[in-house]
């Protein structure tokens, strides 16, 4: 498949492509149990071993490739080294969250399957570029349907990880062992089909950019089948706000800074006797399930910060033996109140969260003002841009994609009209 046509007829190629892509969607409800009988039998960081031995393995392979090959050259092995030196590097940034790690197995895997199956047609560097959207696609389904399923959650970083894993898998084959059987220079006619192919990805890049919580709630409503999504604990996408305040640090809410000022001063003691209700920690997972994100912004993400804060005092009253770690679980806890402080007080007041001041102190003792700290809550809120900027530049993006399209076939119809 580098240097010869592949063998088998094209179809069998693309059932390969399926069977493997078929497995990575079967095995979506099984991980969870998966990687927790693996992380309780061996540890978590058997993960990370795997990855490392694949790639490992997948080098050593590409490596024994090259040196049956008459025309290798050093920049061969240059280019194969630093694909597994990214990929070794991305496995160890993960090593909170190895399991992650083998999205990389699984998805540059599916990458040599896919540019097996596209060299029965195409044999220019174009390949690349659509193996990398077929796979970037097939990972957007991916996660698609990790969102579906109970205990998965939808992340666009899993697809990020996806893309890169087949990204990596195409910039090993074109630069480490360097197929002469793709050898030709793209003409214009051939990028039709990574056009297409990339706006069928923007396409579905927009709807779960539109599949927020009111609009899982309104569809969900209305189809009887869908409605477990309304209590579905993984948002797939959400915009808000983000703040940034001195001596505090950053978070981010749904709410605009009018909003969260107009509802503390107007509802805070139904607020405050919402949150006095679900006070004890045994009734959280019941709150987050009445009070959604959807439903109750305001005491949904005071409860959430609460939650934080009184967790990471908890931490510290426990860790006696470190106390740069204890100061840290104090300072993390004072950001929290702090936020809530300022963003939150007559809520905070009236409730039963207001803490003694000896824990006030404790915590104000123990303030690291020099950390720059983001409250991790609400952290998977899209601030950067408006809901409507996001899609109206993707629109945009998939109407100049069309319109060039359309003006390559145009110019190859011209020509074969000729």
């Amino acid at each position: 498949m580098f240097h010869r046509p592949v063998r088998e007829n094209e179809w069998v190629s693309w059932l390969f492509v399926t069977l493997w892509t078929g497995i990575i969607f079967l095995t979506i409800p099984l991980a969870r149990t998966l990687q927790e009988f693996i992380r309780n039998l061996w540890g978590k960081e058997v993960f990370t071993y795997i990855v490392l031995t694949a790639i490992a393995i997948g080098s050593l392979g590409a490596i024994a490739h090259l040196l049956r090959s008459k025309s290798t050259s050093l920049v061969n092995y240059f280019w194969l080294l630093l694909v597994a030196m990214v990929f070794v590097v991305y496995s160890y940034r993960l090593s909170q969250a190895p399991e992650e790690a083998l999205h990389f197995i699984e998805y540059a895997f599916l990458g040599i399957l896919i540019y097996r199956a596209f060299t029965h047609r195409v044999r220019n560097y174009s390949i690349y570029f659509s193996v990398a959207l077929v796979g970037v696609i097939i990972g957007t389904i991916d996660e698609t349907i990790q969102w579906l399923t109970p205990r998965r959650y939808w992340d666009y970083g899993d697809i990020w990880l996806n893309f890169v894993a087949v990204a990596l898998a195409q910039i090993a084959i074109a630069g480490g062992l360097a197929p002469t059987l793709i050898s030709a220079r793209p003409k214009t006619t051939s990028l039709r089909l990574p056009f297409r192919l990339n706006i069928v990805f923007i396409s579905l890049l927009i709807l779960t950019l539109l599949n927020t919580p009111a609009r899982v709630t309104w569809y969900a409503d209305r189809v009887p089948a869908l409605e477990f999504l309304k209590y579905n604990p993984s948002t797939m996408s959400e915009y808000g706000h983000l703040y940034h305040t001195p001596d505090i640090g950053s978070f981010r809410s749904r709410l605009s800074r009018e909003e969260l000022h107009d509802q503390d001063e107007t509802r805070f003691q139904q607020a405050a006797k919402i949150l006095d209700q679900y006070y004890e920690r045994n009734t959280y997972s019941e709150f987050l399930q009445v009070y959604t994100p959807d439903s109750d912004p305001f005491v949904h993400e005071a409860r959430i910060h609460l939650y934080r804060r009184d967790r990471y005092i908890s931490r510290a009253s426990r860790e006696t033996e470190d106390e740069s770690l204890n100061r840290h679980y104090l300072d993390v806890a004072y950001r929290e109140h702090q936020i809530m402080e300022n963003y939150f007080p007559n809520t905070l007041q009236l409730s039963r969260f207001a803490l003694d001041q000896e824990t006030l102190q404790s915590m104000e003792s123990a303030h690291i003002p020099e950390d720059n700290y983001e409250s991790p809550v609400s952290r998977h809120l899209i601030t950067l841009v408006s809901e409507r900027q996001l899609i109206s530049l993707l629109l945009l993006t998939i109407l100049s994609l069309i319109g060039l399209e359309r003006f390559i076939a145009h110019r190859e119809k011209s020509f074969l009209g000729t």
